[in-house]
């Protein structure tokens, strides 16, 4: 009777890891909104209009946790970053303190913490998280200004 040996790859248990993690950190988001969302139901019978509306006022606050913990889990290494090659004359700089940035999306506000890098040689200052995920210059995101668009072009 032979056994068939399985081969665990090192890169597939971290893939797994990582996922595991993210599914807990977005589960523990989902509670903390689902213990909100508790405090705001009336203790009364309730009507579907009643739960329906508690409800969509909460919903772009768990929409934006999640978006929040994606992007967190996803580029920790921008969000811990500590050295990086000025982009213009490539000396090599030190992190500034980190910066809160809030931006407006479809799913809500999200808030970013992200290290600031400077040159005082060329002027030239850079927030690699903003680059990696795709940030616009504004507060609202690109894809509210699709949004925007497309509603105006659909409107007479």
């Amino acid at each position: 009777m032979g056994y068939a040996a399985k081969v665990i790859a090192l890169d597939d248990v971290r893939a797994s890891q990582q996922r595991q993690a993210l599914r807990q950190q977005l589960h523990e988001r989902f509670d903390q909104w689902l213990d909100a969302l508790e405090l705001q139901l009336p203790e009364a019978e309730l009507t579907l209009n009643q739960v329906s509306e508690t409800i969509g006022g909460w919903r772009q606050p768990l929409t934006a946790s999640v978006a929040q913990t994606i992007v967190a889990h996803r580029h920790p290494e921008e969000q811990r970053r500590t050295p990086l090659h000025c982009a213009t004359c490539e000396r090599l700089l030190k992190a500034r303190p980190t910066v809160l940035r809030t931006v407006e999306t479809l799913v809500g506000a999200i808030e970013l913490e992200r290290p600031y890098f400077s040159c005082r040689h060329c002027q030239c200052g850079r927030y690699p998280l903003d680059e990696v995920v795709g940030l616009s210059t504004g507060r609202r995101q690109l894809d509210v200004q699709q949004a925007a668009v497309d509603l105006a072009t659909e409107l007479p």
